[in-house]
């Protein structure tokens, strides 16, 4: 239960990078992400201590390299196709948020080229 938070937490994490990326962090992306993060409360019997720690993920700001490297050192766990899965999931979530607030703009577009290509995600 631990990875699925983990993935949670990374995913969130991500979307914030890319709702911030732009210096413009709208109610539409803000109401996105935090959407994203009050589906842990759909988890029944899980440590109340794991679920405050992905909420407070919303608390932080998140810079492109850093959720790079951070990507690439949780998916080493995983083997091929979990991997892609996980990627996946974060990939899709990533272009919701990107475009969330009615528009795509220069820095979310470079940065998402950048993730995606440093993460071997094809577009």
């Amino acid at each position: 239960m631990e990875k699925i938070f983990d993935v949670i937490k990374l995913t969130a994490k991500t979307g914030l990078m890319f709702a911030n990326c732009d210096g413009v962090y709208s109610d539409r992306e803000k109401d996105f992400i935090e959407g994203f993060i009050a589906g842990i409360e759909q988890f029944g019997d899980v440590d109340e201590q794991l679920k405050a720690d992905v909420r407070d993920t919303l608390n932080h700001q998140y810079e492109l390299y850093p959720v790079i490297a951070e990507t690439k050192a949780f998916l080493d766990g995983f083997n091929v196709l979990e991997k892609a899965l996980i990627l996946r999931a974060i990939n899709d979530f990533a272009k919701k948020v990107i475009i969330a607030d009615g528009e795509t703009r220069e820095a979310e577009k470079n940065n998402y080229d950048i993730w995606a290509r440093e993460l071997g995600i094809k577009k």
